[in-house]
């Protein structure tokens, strides 16, 4: 018993739960982050289900994502000057109010994709108070266990999110899923109170003149764009970050044409054949990376996150001819019949190595911004992300959807596959192989 006691005390991941601040914020994570992924996926099924266009779907996730370019940088400089805690406390009740809106009947796409523009532009100024709470809550030699515990929060409500946005639509009816989520964006607003913490971060005092405030901001935005340029560590991490949150956009708005045509079932089955085992692999992922935070190689790992994520998105368009495969029908074959191998136990492994690939990626880019950048700064960084993101991710999501539409989900999926694995064989390439390997 005293063994574990030991064992228990040694561990970073148990040191920074101990952390009651940083819990704190992680509670109210939990509540925010449920109702924020429950949110997009409702919203997505329902307009897939009326509209039956992977393309209307296009246009949600677009809805999501085009707030981020215009406001995103904005939001980071402002929340730079404001009280983080102030910014999650407002931002979480006010999208809780907002989803009250989606319980007025017979709402057209155009309304549906306003009210998701708007959840969305509130969201750009929570995302840069959020992760940036973590340093000023923990310290520095804690900041990868941190991390590593934000993520398989996250993850673990991505799993919660994903898997009861289809049932919830089901059990308790379209009126009542959005009640829900409004409670829990509620909950989290209230838990957000409780956030003491003995460190206090650095604010601008905000200006009062509209003038100055805009060249405020313009100097603000040069100053971080001159940070992250010469700091090449922090220019990496983003790119990465980027290009990953890219594709996750991407195959959300493929993911419901790609259940209801290749896999042929019903659209909210997305839940749980590919959604849930793409977070359970994500926490997987996060729970092995923090519990070895100080062996890690942060290339080889963000390197083979890309090349098993390449290799599975390529594989998703053809699970169905895996099936035909003489070593599955070898298998079942010693199976007992509740136990055979199909279609769908294919699929859902492919989306939790997925979720895995993707938390190798996740972690170490996102503990490299927090270690890399200033309490001035991290704010507006965390906001050039999610321009970044929003930028990069506006075609790709308005032509995949098209696509899809055109020439099959399956062909875009793999498309995406292979540029995947092309970006992760380039970074192999380019590691020594004594460097790829060291621990």
């Amino acid at each position: 018993m005293e063994v574990i006691k030991n064992t228990l005390k040694k561990n970073d991941i148990i040191k920074v739960l101990r952390i009651k601040p940083f819990l704190s914020l992680m509670l109210s994570e939990f509540f925010s982050q449920t109702a924020f992924n429950m949110q997009h996926f409702v919203i997505i099924f329902i307009v897939y289900e009326v509209y039956h266009s992977n393309s209307a779907v296009s246009g949600v996730i677009l809805s999501f994502a085009i707030p981020a370019i215009i406001f995103s940088v904005m939001a980071g400089v402002y929340v730079d000057r404001w009280d983080k805690k102030n910014v999650l406390f407002v931002t979480n009740l006010l999208r809780a109010i907002i989803l009250l809106f989606f319980l007025i009947p017979n709402m057209n796409l155009v309304f549906i994709y306003f009210l998701t523009f708007l959840l969305a532009v509130i969201t750009q100024f929570f995302l840069p108070a959020e992760a940036p709470m973590i340093p000023i809550l923990v310290k520095k030699d804690l900041a990868i266990s941190a991390n590593a515990v934000f993520a398989m929060g996250i993850y673990t409500t991505v799993l919660i999110g994903y898997i009861l946005a289809g049932p919830a639509l089901l059990l308790i009816g379209r009126n009542n899923a959005f009640i829900l989520l409004s409670a829990l964006f509620f909950i989290s607003s209230i838990l957000i109170l409780f956030i003491k913490s003995e460190r206090k971060e650095k604010k601008k005092k905000m200006e009062i003149e509209i003038s100055e405030v805009i060249g405020s901001f313009i100097e603000e935005f040069k100053q971080v764009i001159h940070f992250i340029r010469k700091t090449k560590k922090v220019t990496k991490a983003l790119a990465l970050l980027t290009f990953s949150q890219m594709i996750i956009f991407v195959f959300a708005a493929l993911g419901p044409g790609y259940v209801a045509e290749i896999l042929n079932v019903r659209v909210e089955s997305l839940s749980w054949i590919l959604l849930a085992p793409a977070a359970m692999g994500m926490i997987v992922g996060s729970v092995i990376l923090g519990s070895r935070a100080k062996k890690i190689n942060t290339k080889r790992e963000i390197t083979i996150g890309f090349l098993i994520g390449g290799i599975v998105f390529s594989f998703l368009p053809f699970g169905s001819r895996v099936m035909s495969h003489s070593i599955i029908q070898t298998i079942n074959s010693y199976l007992p019949n509740f136990f055979e191998i199909d279609i769908l136990h294919i699929i859902m492994l492919l989306a939790f190595l997925a979720g895995f690939a993707n938390s190798l990626i996740f972690v170490p880019a996102n503990a490299t911004i927090q270690t890399e950048t200033t309490d001035e700064f991290r704010g507006r960084v965390y906001g050039l992300l999610n321009a970044l993101v929003g930028a990069v991710s506006l075609v790709p999501v308005a032509i995949a959807g098209g696509l899809a539409d055109i020439f099959g989900v399956g062909r875009v999926i793999l498309f995406v596959g292979l540029l995947i694995l092309a970006v992760g064989f380039s970074r192999f390439v380019n590691i020594p192989v004594k460097r790829f390997a060291k621990n």
